[in-house]
């Protein structure tokens, strides 16, 4: 049996891998725009790349196993915790937005074309990002006016895929992957979205991927000179820029750690967010070992004395809608699925870095995967990212890009080109060599 690399297959199969490519890149530019336009895309992708993967199952790779599992565990883990929710009738949309662990899959066979899919996802996300900087500054003039319609409209969603598009852009240049400087001006789009709508979060995640990026380039020696000068010139533009918005974004971090101050010393706040974050380590003593189950979150915080008091149930904060959740992944996590959730979460999470990290020897993507993680890490301590759309398919993209090394496709071909030329020596025929399909 002849054994074919991805190019290979890619010219024996040549209708149905155009097709497959094209679905993919459709939704990596859709994702950043409008998790709905994606999700309706991810139907056909999973359609054909499921069919397209029984026709061609002795030759398509999988998937990485080293994320696959964890993933897996972590979604069953999940499912399981219905049993023991409150509702599970309304809890199955969070179990069914895990479906965009699919992407790993689904696009692992294309991974060999990796440039163009990161290239149509910078391409979405600066459509994107653009229309919400346009948005933003026309709100300052006519606040009742009305946006543009067919995009995202949540600010923190997009801000994390804004973030993590800068972080890209940077550790590409930095690892000498993007030579041409030009490239960074793709930056600008997300970082003014990111201010405008004012996503501490996201603006932390930044100041934390992107130094911890530039240390393991640095460590595994991937970092080139021309990118550091490019860093600098860049320090120089981010440091402007926080001088010009001063006023939109500190006010935001001084009120945040005011209340933070606030509860540490006196042990009150005003601030919703803090409040439903001590609910939630108050009770979760009440179910330590498994939680509350999938969607547990409302029962948990309605029980809460604190928290149905006669002046906090008045905040329209504390309306139903708002309280299905804590706004914190991991209090969440912790609150819904116990320890036994936390420690299958970190196990995830563990498995993604150890994977960036261990590729990052080998090329730069490992230490953009790094970065991108930390972005999510980061903005998943400030709203529940495990249950949409949008953030999972970032976190799982990620993953993607942690579990990839571009020299595994050469590095593939070699080992099964001396298994199948074995194999022809033990069977006494000789080795067979693909058409091209013509």
């Amino acid at each position: 049996m002849a054994v074919w690399t991805l190019e290979e297959l890619a010219r024996k199969d040549r209708f149905g891998d155009r097709i497959h490519f094209w679905l993919a890149a459709l939704v990596c530019f859709a994702l950043p725009v409008n998790g709905g336009w994606a999700g309706l895309i991810l139907a056909p992708l999973v359609g054909w790349g499921a069919l397209r993967t029984l026709y061609w199952r002795r030759y398509l790779p999988a998937g990485p196993a080293c994320i696959l599992f964890p993933a897996t565990a972590w979604i069953g883990l999940l499912a399981i915790s219905l049993t023991w929710s409150p509702d599970p009738r309304v809890e199955w949309h969070q179990l069914w937005s895990q479906r965009w662990v699919l992407v790993i899959p689904l696009l692992w066979p294309l991974m060999d074309r990796w440039r163009y899919l990161l290239l149509f996802t910078l391409a979405g996300c600066l459509l994107q990002t653009t229309v919400q900087t346009v948005e933003g500054i026309a709100e300052w003039s006519d606040p009742q006016g009305q946006g543009i319609s067919g995009f995202e409209t949540h600010p923190r969603t997009v801000a994390v895929w804004s973030a993590g598009v800068v972080v890209s852009l940077i550790g590409l240049h930095l690892g000498g992957l993007l030579r041409r400087r030009i490239w960074l001006l793709g930056c600008i789009p997300p970082v003014l979205a990111i201010i405008l709508s004012g996503s501490r979060g996201a603006l932390l995640g930044l100041s934390i991927a992107i130094p911890t990026m530039v240390v393991v380039l640095g460590v595994r020696r991937r970092l080139t000179a021309r990118g550091m000068i490019s860093m600098a010139a860049a320090l120089v533009v981010a440091g402007t820029s926080l001088a010009v918005f001063h006023d939109r974004i500190m006010p935001q971090f001084e009120r945040a750690a005011e209340s933070v101050a606030t509860i540490a010393t006196d042990g009150e706040t005003t601030d919703i967010r803090l409040l439903w974050w001590r609910s939630s380590l108050r009770q979760w003593g009440n179910h330590p070992l498994l939680g509350y189950g999938l969607g547990g979150t409302a029962e948990a915080l309605r029980s809460d004395p604190e928290l149905t008091t006669d002046q906090q149930v008045s905040k329209r904060h504390l309306s139903v809608a708002v309280f299905n959740q804590p706004h914190s992944v991991y209090l969440q996590v912790l609150l819904e699925g116990g320890l036994l959730g936390v420690g299958t979460f970190a196990f995830l999470l563990l498995t993604i870095f150890r994977a960036g990290w261990r590729n990052s020897l080998h090329h730069p993507l490992g230490a953009i995967a790094i970065g991108g993680l930390i972005v999510w890490m980061t903005t998943a301590a400030f709203d529940a990212w495990h249950t949409r759309s949008q953030p999972l398919a970032f976190l799982w993209f990620t993953a993607l890009l942690a579990a990839f090394d571009p020299e595994w496709i050469t590095r593939d071909s070699r080992k099964n080109a001396i298994e199948d030329e074995h194999s022809g020596e033990m069977t006494g025929l000789s080795k067979s060599t693909p058409s091209d399909g013509r």
